[in-house]
Parts: structure tokens; C-alpha cells; sequence
């Protein structure tokens, strides 16, 4: 009969780590790498692809279109990469997330310390609640926020009904609310618990060109950020340029790195706070900050709200006022609307994974007030395309569009002729992905957009916009 020293020896030799990232690509600022050096237990990490991703729901959509599932395998590559210089390797799976660490619980054979992220969606906090039904120590860690939990406690308690009351809380004590400073990249001096269970990932294959501005990865994000703010100080005309449809420099981009954790948004933070002690602050970059506070709101949103964001009156509760309509959604679909302005941003998107914010609203509204398609489908198209999905985001900023998130007024509608002339008039991103209209003026376009005047080398509009003549300084 073994001793106690040797029942303890035993119970500690089969505890075996298994790190499940989901959006937390990196490893700079991981409390999940932290978590598994403390806890010193020999470590296996691993990635899930969830099948259902790659399956089409009723409406003919995935959640994973293809210059999507390239940023995201160039992310995992990456990450692969570095943790191999470390002698460790990344498990990457395809599957039901439940059954996979189910299947690796049974292979260890012995006791599993599940260490992974915070459920940010109701879908992942249903893994989670599954997998603790197992039988399953689960310990969980923030990822893709900048406040913690603590900090939050008494706003989650009453959470802000809008943006401009959770940012003024914010801004009001600052010391109350300082983002923690984030955490250089831990030395993994750890043992690997190598994996025998195999489900290899089928990545989605594209019958049309994926054309990627920038390459998925931590390191490749790290390095967009020193070229942004650092090299082109190209903060300096944030909020100015913002806006524009087209530009390498003018918005940050960070979106894609932030997406999936392959950029820390404390990390992100503190360098903006860096730049403004070198540099000074001012409206420009304060406006950087503020646009991850909005990010902020919509992810603890989504915790305190959960599916109530999903439900077709969103967050308010409003009686659905859309119906289905087959042409207006494959018009939608095939980048078929007959409107230049949202044509080219679909075009954009399916090809890139990538649209500006500000013709993401300018769609968004197109989608709801103009096609009265519902909002959630047109988040779910975005959702397949995106690369730069952020549930919280997409699905907040969507139901903010139709009036039925956190948003006072009941509609918030775009007149996309009078957005054209404001934010392309030159028409440099129309004339991009619309080379139909090459020879034709701002006024033309607008023209055809309100059906007075159409352009025959392009569709016809399937719902017209309120014309709008244009203006001159």
C-alpha cells in the first residue's frame, strides 16, 4: 500500500493542463500562459474550430468565409510557430468543443485542469457550463478586455442603458478605473503534454480571389501598431480621417488583431498612452482610446444582456418591423443591389474580410430602413465575412443601426447619397470595386442611386435612396 507522499506524487503526476484558446492568439498579456507556468503542471494547448462554423444555416451562410478563415489561419500559424520555438505545440481541431476536450480528458487518463477565457457569447458560456457537468476543473481568465471583472462589479450590477453614460463613469475617476498594464510574453519553461487525439481542420475553399491588406498573426500585428503609431504617427489624424472608405493610414485597423486576440487591447492601450507622454494628447489620439471604450461597452453588454441581443427587438424589446423578402436578400447577397456605395463595400468585403466602419453603418442602414431585411441576418452576413469579427461588436453595433440596442432614439437611418459626397467624393473606393462606373461623376452616381438619371453599364437600383444634389465649400 503506497505511502501518502506516494499518493500524492501520483495525484500530482496526472494532472495535466490543457490551455483551450478560442480569441486569445498571442502571447504577450495571456493570464491563461500565466495561469499554466503558477499552476506548473505539465501543459498541452490547443485551438477548436467549431464544425458548425463551416456548415450552412437556412439562409445558404457559414461563420467562416474565406479571406475570414485565411486571417484566422494565418493568426493560428503564427502563434504555432512561435510556441514551436518554445518546444511546445499547438493543437489545432476541428469539431464539437465539448466533444473534443471530452475525447482529451479520456486520453489523459487521469485528472485535467481545463485553463481557458472568459465566455464573451451565450454560446460559449453553454460549452462551458457542459463541460462543467463532466466533471472538469475549469479555470477561466480575461482575454479581450481592458477593465476586470472587479473593476466592473458595480456596473454590471447596473449596467449604463448607453455609451456616453458608461464613458463618463469612466473618465470621471480614473483612478478607479486605470486599464492594468499588460504583461510581457512569458518564457514557457514547462512540460509539454503531448496529444495523440487527431480531428485536422478542413479550412474552407474559395471559388473566388482573396485579396488580404494585412497578414492575420501577433507578430504581424505587433508590427502594424509600431508602424501606425510609432513610424507614421499616423494617430495624428485619427478622428479626422477615420471616416474615409479607402486608406491604408486612415483608420488604425487594429480591429483585425484585436478580433482575435492576436493584439492585447490593455497592450493597445498603454502604447497610445505612451505615444501621447512622447508626443503630447489631443483630440486625435484621445479619439483612439475612445473608440476601444465603445468596444468595451458592447463586450460587457453582451455578458450582462446575453441572448437578449440576439432576440429580433434586440435589447429594447421592440416589435419587429421587418419582413423577407427573396429578391432584396439575394440582391444583398450577390452584391446585386443596384446601388454603387453598397455594392462596392459587399464586393469589398467578401474579397478582403475588411469594410470601413463608416460604410458598415452606411450598409447596415441600407440593409434595415431601405431593403427591411432583418438586422440579425444582415449581422450574420457580416459575421461569415468579416476577419475583423467581434460578436459583441457586430451584433451591438447592428442592433444600434436598427434602433433596438443601446441607442435612445428609435432609428438612426443614413442618407447614403449625402454619405457619399461626405466620406468618397472622389469616389476612390467606388471606382475600386465598381470599375462599371470608371467614367462616371460623383453627380452621376448619385443620380442613379435615387433612380432620376441611370447608369445603363450598371444594375438598376432594387430600392432607391433620397436624392441629393451636391454641395460645394
Amino acid at each position: 500500500m503506497p505511502d501518502a507522499m506516494g499518493v500524492n506524487e501520483k495525484s500530482k503526476t496526472q494532472t495535466t493542463q490543457v490551455l483551450w484558446l478560442r480569441n486569445d492568439l498571442r502571447l504577450h498579456d495571456h493570464e491563461g500562459f500565466r495561469l499554466a507556468i503558477q499552476n506548473g503542471s505539465p501543459l498541452a494547448v490547443v485551438f477548436i474550430l467549431p464544425q458548425h462554423w463551416l456548415e450552412e444555416d437556412a439562409y445558404g451562410m457559414t461563420r467562416l468565409g474565406s479571406a475570414k478563415a485565411h486571417f484566422l489561419r494565418a493568426s493560428l500559424i503564427d502563434l504555432h510557430r512561435q510556441l514551436e520555438d518554445q518546444t511546445i505545440d499547438l493543437h489545432m481541431y476541428l469539431g464539437d468543443p465539448v466533444d473534443i476536450l471530452t475525447r482529451l480528458r479520456d486520453e489523459i487518463c487521469g485528472n485535467m485542469r481545463l485553463i481557458t477565457s472568459v465566455a464573451q457569447a451565450p454560446e460559449e458560456a453553454a460549452w462551458l457550463s457542459t463541460l462543467a457537468e463532466y466533471d472538469m476543473e475549469i479555470e477561466t481568465y480575461e482575454s479581450q478586455t481592458l477593465f476586470t471583472e472587479q473593476q466592473m462589479e458595480a456596473l454590471l450590477q447596473d449596467f449604463p442603458a448607453s455609451f456616453s453614460k458608461f464613458r463618463k463613469t469612466v473618465e470621471s475617476n480614473a483612478d478607479n478605473w486605470c486599464v492594468p498594464e499588460s504583461t510581457p510574453p512569458s518564457r514557457l519553461s514547462i512540460h509539454e503534454h503531448a496529444l495523440r487525439t487527431e480531428a485536422h481542420i478542413s479550412w474552407p475553399s474559395s471559388d473566388y480571389a482573396v485579396r488580404l491588406e494585412f497578414q492575420g498573426g501577433e507578430r504581424a500585428g505587433l508590427h502594424w501598431l509600431e508602424d501606425y503609431l510609432w513610424q507614421e504617427k499616423a494617430i495624428a489624424h485619427y478622428k479626422d480621417t477615420r471616416n474615409q472608405l479607402r486608406g491604408r493610414y486612415s483608420s488604425s485597423h487594429l480591429s483585425l488583431w484585436l478580433a482575435w486576440g492576436c493584439l492585447s487591447p490593455r497592450f493597445v492601450w498603454h502604447e497610445i498612452l505612451k505615444y501621447e507622454a512622447s508626443y503630447g494628447s489631443n483630440e486625435q489620439t484621445y479619439w483612439l482610446r475612445f473608440e476601444l471604450l465603445w468596444r468595451e461597452y458592447f463586450h460587457w453588454s453582451l455578458r450582462v444582456h446575453g441572448r437578449k441581443l440576439f432576440y429580433p427587438g434586440g435589447l429594447q424589446g421592440n416589435r419587429a418591423t421587418h419582413s423577407f423578402s427573396e429578391p432584396h436578400w439575394q440582391a444583398w447577397c450577390h452584391a446585386n443591389t443596384g446601388l454603387p456605395m453598397v455594392d462596392a463595400g459587399l464586393r469589398e468585403l467578401r474579397h478582403t474580410g475588411f469594410v470601413s466602419n463608416r460604410l458598415r453603418q452606411n450598409m447596415a442602414s441600407y440593409f434595415i430602413h431601405q431593403l427591411k431585411l432583418d438586422w440579425r441576418l444582415g449581422a450574420r452576413w457580416f459575421e461569415m465575412y468579416l476577419a475583423d469579427f467581434d460578436v459583441a461588436s457586430n451584433y451591438g453595433n447592428w442592433a444600434y443601426i436598427a434602433g433596438c440596442g443601446h441607442d435612445p432614439r428609435p432609428v438612426r437611418e443614413f442618407n447614403l447619397n449625402k454619405q457619399l459626397q461626405q466620406y468618397d467624393p472622389e469616389l476612390k473606393h467606388i471606382k475600386c470595386w465598381c470599375p462599371e462606373v470608371d467614367n462616371f461623376s460623383l453627380q452621376e452616381i448619385l443620380d442613379h442611386q435615387s433612380n432620376r438619371t441611370l447608369i445603363q453599364s450598371f444594375p438598376k437600383p432594387m430600392v432607391t435612396v433620397p436624392a441629393y444634389d451636391m454641395k460645394y465649400d
